[in-house]
This record gives structure tokens, C-alpha cells and sequence, in this order.
């Protein structure tokens, strides 16, 4: 999700707040996921933000550590290019493996506790629909006392009243 302040650098072109507020995601975000939406989101509006490389050699798999990975983060502030920000990602899936996988799998179990607490959508349809019916019935019986109309008005327009009130609120409830 891309935060309001986010938008806000953008919107303004502040390009090194921007770089900040990125390089500040992968400290949370070890799966790049959030890095790769704030960055679509900004070349959507500023393609200048990826600059060309300053072809600054890279070290090699065996030579990469958490502090490299730190050093690679920092010149992301200096030079904002593809190839930099790729071979960042890389090293994070190398350095941060057993961190990405414990944050993958918190992930999987949170949309999995979600998915178990989060009501049916059939059962909330009905209930919604029993609700309003009850309402609706009761008001229309209320009306029909109040305005001395026979049994048999008060019954018809109740029914029919409920009815329609109800098919309205199921048709609005599933949609949402």
C-alpha cells in the first residue's frame, strides 16, 4: 500500500525524500513487495528516478554480507539505477533468506487467521436480510395500527413491503 506522505513526495518531486521513504521500505519489506509498488508508482510519475548506472563494480555472491547489503542500500541514495536496485534484491534473498522466510511465513499465517475469522458472506447477506425484513414488517404493522387499516391491508402492505426492502438489502449486502 502506498502511504499518503509517499504520494505527497511524489507529487512535490522531491526526489530525495523519495529515495529515503523507498530505501526505508526494504528495512520492513524483505520480500521487495512494497519497494516494487512505491517504484511503479513513482516511475509511473517521475521516470527520471531511475538514473542511469554509475558502473560502481559489485561484489560477488561469496563476498556478501548484511553490512554490504547496508553499503549497496546506501549508495541507492547516490545512484538510483535498475541494475543497482537488482543486485540489491539479490543480495537480500542471499543475506536475509532465513529473515525472508520467517517474514513470508508470519505472512501466510496472517492470511490464513484472516481468512478464518473473517465471517461468510452468505451468512452476513442473510442476516443482514432477517434484520431489515424484522424491520421493515414491524414498522409496516406499526403504520398499518396507527392508520386504523384493516387486518388484511395491514398484512398485504407488510408483505409486500418486506419483500421488496429485503431483496433490496441482499442485493446491496452482496455486492459489497
Amino acid at each position: 500500500m502506498i502511504t499518503q506522505p509517499f504520494k505527497q513526495a511524489v507529487e512535490a518531486r522531491d526526489m530525495e525524500r523519495i529515495k529515503i521513504m523507498l530505501r526505508g521500505s526494504l528495512s520492513t519489506d524483505l520480500t521487495f513487495e512494497k519497494f516494487k509498488q512505491m517504484l511503479a508508482y513513482t516511475v509511473d510519475r517521475i521516470p527520471s528516478i531511475i538514473e542511469v548506472h554509475d558502473d560502481k563494480a559489485f561484489l560477488d555472491q561469496s563476498q556478501w554480507t548484511k553490512t554490504y547489503a547496508s553499503e549497496v542500500r546506501e549508495d541507492l541514495m547516490r545512484n538510483f539505477s535498475a541494475e543497482r536496485i537488482e543486485h540489491l534484491q539479490a543480495i537480500h534473498q542471499h543475506v536475509y533468506a532465513n529473515e525472508l522466510e520467517k517474514q513470508l511465513q508470519k505472512e501466510r499465517e496472517q492470511t490464513a487467521a484472516s481468512k478464518e475469522t473473517r465471517p461468510d458472506i452468505k451468512s452476513s447477506v442473510n442476516v443482514a436480510s432477517l434484520v431489515v425484513a424484522i424491520g421493515v414488517a414491524a414498522a409496516s404493522i406499526l403504520i398499518g395500527v396507527l392508520m386504523n387499516l384493516s387486518i388484511v391491508q395491514v398484512a398485504t402492505t407488510t408483505v409486500i413491503t418486506t419483500l421488496i426492502v429485503s431483496g433490496v438489502t441482499y442485493y446491496v449486502v452482496k455486492k459489497q
